[in-house]
């Protein structure tokens, strides 16, 4: 036998063998250091907005995942037979949505409005597939109740599938709207989707988080991000409410879960009308392909867009600190202020998309 060329091929292969895990050690190494950098920065980013008296619970860093979703909307035929069959009420559909006003208005408690709205909302002599929906606490309101449907464990966050309840001030219902989805499917494989920790980064990068303002609760969820004949496309979307100082009432904001804009449809919790702004396409019958298409170009085209918005970031804020805290040490107070005038104006006009 030739042992010589055994031993050859031996220690080649060993080489060969070492080189590999070599070559993965610093990939790994290198894969933490990148992920460490981005804990780092984030956790910077948090500690920053809580030194501007911002509040806010400890958000997760774990990342989801979610599809892009076509749905029908609830104008066809079957579902303005269940409203017809309707009783105590009169209702009427516009624009796809029931609306209805009440013979006699519901009296509620309302520390627990739920407790009679669910047994109305159950009873499909009062609401149209009713079993569909589900009460939610947070963006109800003294005058209005929200039901709304869901999509793989996850809330709609738009009006087009929710139902809402108006209440007078002698905390009665007198009447309601309802959007109704059917045929929820998913467009293609799932993605991943930005963590909550992220998304109130966004939030505040954008400069929509003032200071002195409390950051009161975020969910993931989906909202409407293009309309098409009788259809829309949804998104998952982080959905934030924001409380500023001095305000009577919250602020809602949508952050797009897959590329991180916001979504620039946000209202105040006495809007009836979230969605009204969302991109309108007519088009015929179109297939998955299609619609993902029209889905992805809608969020490259927001993307485009939020980079000529105005973003605050960690290192101009450090930067605009560092130079206030010099231009104090000036000894005329005019000269100082002239200068932080100018340091503001020019931290203003800076922005940078992340």
């Amino acid at each position: 036998m030739d042992f010589k060329r055994i031993e050859l091929i031996f220690l080649t292969a060993f080489a060969a063998l070492d080189i590999f895990l070599v070559i993965s050690f610093f990939q790994n190494n290198s894969d933490v250091h990148s992920t460490s950098r981005g804990v780092n920065h984030n956790a910077t980013i948090l500690k920053e907005m809580r030194e501007d008296s911002i509040s806010f619970s400890a958000p997760s860093n774990k990342k989801g995942q979610g599809n892009y979703i076509s749905t029908q909307t609830a104008g066809n035929k079957q579902f303005k037979k269940k409203m017809q069959a309707l009783t105590g009420q009169s209702a009427k559909m516009v624009n796809d949505e029931i609306i209805s006003t009440f013979n006699n208005p519901i009296t509620l408690n309302p520390k627990n409005p739920e407790k009679t709205l669910d047994t109305v909302v159950k009873d499909p002599n009062q609401i149209a597939n009713g079993k569909y929906y589900e009460y939610d606490e947070k963006t109800s309101t003294d005058s209005q109740i929200i039901y709304t449907q869901k999509y793989a464990g996850k809330r709609v966050f738009s009006k087009s599938g929710q139902i809402r309840f108006k209440v007078n001030e002698d905390n009665q219902v007198v009447g309601y709207t309802q959007g109704y989805l059917t045929d929820a499917n998913p467009l293609r494989e799932k993605q991943d989707t930005i963590s909550q920790e992220r998304a109130i980064i966004w939030l505040y990068q954008y400069n929509e988080v003032p200071n002195d303002s409390v950051i009161k609760w975020s969910r993931l969820g989906y909202t409407r991000l293009l309309s098409i004949k009788k259809g829309s496309v949804y998104v998952p979307t982080w959905y934030i409410a924001v409380h500023g100082k001095g305000s009577a009432s919250l602020q809602y904001y949508r952050i797009n879960a897959f590329t991180g804009v916001i979504m620039k449809y946000n209202t105040q919790v006495q809007s009836t009308s979230s969605s009204s702004k969302a991109t309108s396409t007519e088009s015929g019958s179109q297939d998955d392909s299609s619609l993902l298409n029209q889905a992805v170009s809608s969020s490259q085209q927001a993307v485009e867009s939020s980079t000529q918005a105005s973003v605050r970031t960690t290192t101009n804020r450090y930067q605009s600190s560092a130079t206030r805290a010099s231009s104090s040490t000036v000894s005329t107070s005019a000269s100082s202020s002239t200068t932080s005038s100018k340091i503001s104006s020019s931290s203003s006009t800076s922005s940078e998309v992340h």
